[in-house]
């Protein structure tokens, strides 16, 4: 009675191939991408846009909220809000990510930079 082998050496081609895929989607869909700016947003309204490239303290006039832009992405650093999930998302730095800040009614999202269409459906 011949034994069998537990792999073959066609599935660990075919393993092979599979991981470089992987790799070679994640390495694609998590490329650096130019943002170029950032939206802070009032009641689906863009009230200001912050540049990325320009490091700094911004704080929209009739808020007590502060935003840090550094290293080409921006956060929430403060809030007059009770729960401070805005102030703990961080920063972003992608396009399409976002901060919220629901008690202020603000949102802050990454925009495209040069060359990109960015379409919010709201």
């Amino acid at each position: 009675m011949e034994k069998r082998k537990f792999i073959l050496k066609s599935d660990l081609i075919i393993l092979l191939i599979l991981g470089l895929i992987a790799i070679a989607a994640f390495v694609f869909f998590n490329r650096g991408e130019e943002t170029g700016y950032a939206e802070i947003v009032y009641e689906n309204e863009v009230i200001e846009r912050l540049d990325l490239s320009k490091d700094g303290i911004y704080s929209p006039t009739g808020f007590d909220v502060t935003f840090e832009v550094k290293d080409g992405a921006v956060a929430f650093i403060s809030s007059d809000c009770p729960d401070k999930i805005c102030v703990n998302t961080g920063f972003i730095s992608k396009r399409g990510q976002s901060a919220v800040c629901l008690p202020n009614r603000l949102t802050l999202r990454i925009a495209g930079g040069e060359g990109t269409a960015d379409i919010y459906i709201g």
